[in-house]
């Protein structure tokens, strides 16, 4: 599935970076950032637990989605396709925690450990699993993504702050 996912969108930018000449800056910019959008960031959940192989051939994409768009170095990246996914887990556990999701996912979502020590540090319950591909679920990605942030920055309420402190927090872990 990554494989075509990345040959699919590999594809893409060829064919886009054909007809760049004729396409003004504004117009290129909308279809790569649709590109992006479609192919690597809507739902991108299901790539959760992900080997390295496959992460890198998705990173490539965003990688020359980047160059393509920003005609900046290929040395030069955004947050790295790791970080986004775990963004994404984060941000459903947020609204899941702080009563912002749907009623079927929050009931379906791990629950916070209210009777214990750890609870004052807003940790979710980690599943066990027998598999790798047990792992990869989102009752277990999710948890672990979550339980991996700071503590002051699980008790953050506000949707808008903890995005924005959530993405401090990612662009520091991935490039420090």
């Amino acid at each position: 599935m990554i494989l075509a996912v990345g040959l699919c969108a590999i594809s893409l930018l060829r064919q886009i970076r054909s007809i760049m000449p004729s396409l003004p800056s504004h117009t290129l910019n909308i279809l790569v950032t649709a590109l992006v959008h479609s192919w690597l960031d809507y739902c991108n959940i299901v790539f959760a637990g992900l080997p390295a192989c496959d992460i890198q051939r998705l990173q490539s994409v965003l990688n020359t989605a980047i160059h393509l768009v920003a005609g900046s170095s290929r040395r030069e990246h955004w947050l790295p396709v790791k970080q986004r996914i775990e963004y994404k887990l984060c941000m459903m556990v947020h609204r899941c925690l702080y009563g912002d999701a749907q009623s079927y996912r929050t009931s379906a979502a791990a629950t916070a450990r209210a009777g214990l020590r750890s609870a004052a540090f807003k940790t979710v319950a980690v599943p066990r699993t027998m598999s790798s591909l047990g792992d990869r679920s989102f009752a277990v990605a999710s948890p672990r993504a979550w339980n991996k942030l700071l503590p002051p920055l699980r008790c953050v309420h506000s949707v808008a702050a903890f995005k924005r402190q959530l993405k401090i927090f990612f662009y520091n872990y991935a490039f420090n």
